[in-house]
């Protein structure tokens, strides 16, 4: 073949290695965004929302972008990830955060939000109600994720000769972070022909089947192109593997995968039943500062001590006919002093007093969605109202952001708090959309679930137990509505411990009483056990005698509640007690007024209670005011004329500790005196998380700048003057890698000056001469001379640096090249 023949063969030559290399790229790309679609559906179920598939997209298209200008540039590893951080920053606010568009104090916040996502997004990701949705700036996690993976996994399958393979691992992460941040509860599982295979499963064995196409395609495109070039080198074409064996070897694959599928759905669900799943979630809990207030019982009678807060608004509500009670606090627990929110003994690790953050909405099933609409008036402290079973929450208003970022709720009891600063404001308001709860449940049908109590015996008065006892009542259900109606039909409702009878409070006026009956406040057990002693006492007195010649027990909600929780416990019902409003009572009830103004004065305390049956039913406990208490009980009181006390047998008695269910809140006037430190901490906050953004973003490149000081300080600090000096050659060598020069492979010193001596190669030769001198001359080179050499090569360095423009010496500042490792000449021959 003749000499332009062979020029001809080589160009169609190389055009076809060209197109076969390109049409193995092309099919690895679309290995591997198969890889990262089987990667975002495991995702998914975090967030279920379009928002997150806007963030899927746009991060797998910056990140194309961003591998595809690496291999067109040869950029190094740091240029590539500063490349993809700089892509994250651009498209953040927009994708991760859309909401926040609307102010410019929303979006500056929500920018900050998007630069902290990568060392404080996953705390939001993990204290977090799944689904995410798109709630402030929770998709920004998820974006970078879907930036930063498929970045890296492009560029190995585009760029690495060796390491290619690592592509499929690296893109298996978006599957990782899938299950490591997903819910707690498995997902339903996927039904496909005869078989039922959790999804979960169903995912891991996609991206596993994935991921070996990806491994097994690149194989076989080298393979094919490595036959090709040793056809083309000579001459002798393979026969190449037949039809028949391809086929027999794609049974054989696909047969293994079906019986994979096929052992995941058979023994995954019989090995996983019962069992919880083990995720990042399960293992930190939400932790929310609940303000240290008094129990929302113990502060009931406050409303009523004072015509000014019987009367002022609190909320307005405007509901739909079914929705029937506001609630503002749910307290499941009582210690045998107050009724709290929170179990004294496990904290926040119980479910029932986990306060979590609703991002998106709450799956309540396919029950009928009332939408209730709140207006905050003059309601304070962190109790926020809510009705039914919270489905969705969308706060108005210019403070709606920070109202968002302050609510907590909780699933399992309902009840809600706020804990945005300064607290509520008179004009805040939300929109809630709830699962409207059964009205009119029939007590009397319920199941208990236990055959006993279960709050302890030390904090239930013994005087409860008798007086149940002595009503001989049925079990169940039916005992539990007739104990309830006995214990409000024997009580008359007081709401103090004393009034002036010449000026009544509103309170009093409005229940038409014939007269004042003086009531304790208070629930803890005491108070409690000498509510059912007064009824125990009249029953005793009076025998079987009808309900209105039996009442001696006086208070209001407070003590009733707290005493009607005790007995549906006794019978072996989950009890709690709820404080809130009633939008509308079939009985002679306190009531918000027609427009949804409910007012101080409209606070009442009611029970739920729950049977075998799974469902809370409310119970109304407010005591009679229409039958006075007998005569005879004002006469069993303590004397009130005062006692004289002799000074010669007093003695001094230290005052007892206070309860907080006997007593109110502290006197403002007497609170101690400290200093506000919140500011100081919140902007110590802010420094300690821009720290440890910046540490994580430029730490990396302080450290090589570091670790290129320490060298260069320790070669020309050395005790021995011909280390001095050839560790000075290997600076000016190393800073010449570093911008850009070939690195030396076989090069003689005076080789190496001419190739990196720029326009002059005088001091460049002279430093190599002197470099040769001091390894083979006899003579040791003296400091003078080791001065000199130094002088030169740190003009060297300055030249080479003064060659490029900033960019490129930053570049050469951070390069690694200079800290790989070459072959070393000796010391001295």
């Amino acid at each position: 073949m003749s000499g332009a023949s062979r020029r001809e063969v080589r160009p169609a030559r190389q055009t076809k290695d060209a197109g076969t290399r390109r049409r193995g790229l092309l099919s690895q790309t679309l290995l591997l965004n198969a890889l990262f679609a089987v990667g975002a559906l495991a995702v998914w179920p975090i967030y279920r929302s379009t928002g997150f598939i806007v963030a899927v997209v746009v991060g797998v298209a910056v990140a194309h972008l961003v591998a595809f200008a690496g291999m067109r540039w040869r950029w190094s590893g740091w240029w590539v990830a500063l490349a993809a951080l700089g892509g994250y920053l651009a498209v953040g606010l927009p994708v991760a955060a859309p909401g926040a568009l609307g102010s410019v104090p929303g979006a500056a916040r929500a920018f900050v939000g998007v630069l902290t996502a990568p060392v404080t997004g996953w705390k939001d990701l993990l204290t977090l109600e799944l689904p995410l949705g798109t709630y402030q700036t929770t998709l920004a996690p998820a974006l970078l994720l879907f930036i930063a993976v498929p970045t890296a996994a492009l560029s190995l399958a585009w760029r690495a000769d060796r390491w290619w393979i690592a592509a499929a691992p690296t893109s298996l992460l978006l599957s990782v972070f899938g299950v490591v941040f997903g819910a707690r509860e498995l997902a339903p599982a996927v039904t496909l022909g005869p078989l039922t295979v959790p999804r979960e499963a169903l995912i891991g064995v996609a991206a596993l089947v994935v991921a070996i196409a990806v491994v097994v395609g690149r194989t076989r495109a080298d393979r094919r192109r490595a036959l090709a070039t040793a056809v083309a080198a000579s001459g002798v074409r393979s026969s190449g593997a037949t039809g028949r064996g391809v086929a027999g070897r794609a049974v054989v694959a696909g047969s293994m995968v079906l019986v994979a599928v096929a052992a995941a759905a058979a023994w995954a669900p019989w090995a996983l039943a019962g069992a919880p799943r083990e995720v990042a979630r399960s293992g930190v809990d939400p932790v929310v500062e609940i303000a240290r207030t008094l129990s929302p019982l113990a502060q009931y009678r406050a409303s009523f001590t004072d015509d000014t807060a019987y009367d002022e608004a609190l909320f307005t509500v405007a509901a739909p006919a079914e929705v029937e009670r506001i609630r503002l606090a749910t307290l499941p627990f009582f210690d045998g002093r107050t009724a709290r929110a929170v179990d004294p003994t496990t904290g926040d690790e119980d479910p029932a007093t986990a306060f979590i953050r609703v991002p998106s909405a709450i799956d309540q099933g396919a029950g009928a969605i009332a939408d209730v609409a709140v207006t905050i008036g003059a309601l304070e402290g962190i109790w926020l109202p809510t009705a039914g079973s919270l489905a969705e929450i969308t706060f108005e208003g210019p403070r709606a952001a920070d109202l968002a970022d302050g609510f907590f709720h909780n699933t399992a009891t309902g009840a809600a708090v706020q804990l945005a600063e300064p607290g509520l404001s008179d004009g805040d308001a939300y929109r809630l959309r709830v699962a409207a709860p059964e009205t009119g449940a029939d007590v009397a049908s319920l199941t208990p679930l236990r055959n006993g109590p279960s709050l302890d015996d030390a904090i239930v008065p013994e005087s409860l137990r008798e007086w149940i006892d002595a009503q001989a009542a049925p079990a169940g259900g039916a005992g539990l509505a007739e104990l309830i109606d006995r214990l409000r039909a024997r009580g008359y409702l007081s709401h103090a411990l004393a009034v002036d009878t010449a000026n009544p409070p509103t309170w009093l006026s409005d229940l038409g009483a014939p007269d004042f009956q003086p009531s304790r406040a208070g629930h803890s057990t005491d108070r409690i056990g000498d509510l059912f002693d007064q009824l125990l006492d009249r029953q005793v007195e009076l025998g079987d005698a009808p309900d209105p010649q039996l009442v001696a027990g006086v208070g209001d909600d407070e003590q009733f509640a707290v005493a009607a929780a005790m007995i549906a416990d006794q019978l072996g019902f989950d009890t709690r007690i709820v404080v809130g409003t009633r939008l509308a009572s079939a009985e002679d009830l306190p009531v918000c007024d027609d427009d949804g103004t409910c007012r101080g004065g409209d606070l009442a305390a009611w029970i739920e209670v729950r049977g075998a049956e799974g469902r809370w039913v409310a119970i109304d406990v407010t005591p009679q005011h229409e039958v006075f208490p007998s005569p005879d009980l004002e006469q069993r009181q303590d004397p009130k004329n005062p006692t004289d006390v002799r000074d010669d047998d007093a003695e001094e008695v230290l005052p007892p500790e206070a309860n907080p269910a006997e007593g109110t809140a502290r006197d403002e006037d007497v609170a101690e005196e400290t200093t506000d430190l919140s500011a100081l901490w919140s902007a110590l906050r802010v420094a300690g998380i821009s720290l440890s953004v910046l540490v994580v973003l430029i730490g990396p490149l302080l450290v090589i700048v570091l670790v290129k000081a320490v060298r260069r300080r320790s070669r020309r600090r050395s005790p021995d003057v011909v280390t001095r000096f050839t560790g000075g050659w290997e600076e000016f060598v190393d800073t010449a890698v570093d911008h850009g020069y070939p690195v030396p492979a076989a090069h003689t010193r005076q080789e190496l000056a001419a190739l990196y001596a720029g326009g002059d190669p005088s001091s460049p030769r002279r430093m190599a001469t002197w470099a040769d001198r001091s390894v083979f001359d006899v003579a040791p080179p003296t400091e003078a001379e080791n001065a000199e050499f130094w002088r030169l090569v740190d003009a060297e360095r300055a030249r080479l640096a003064g060659e490029g423009t900033f960019w490129s010496r930053l570049r050469a500042r951070v390069s690694l090249r200079s800290l790989r490792a070459r072959p070393q000449r000796p010391a001295r021959r």
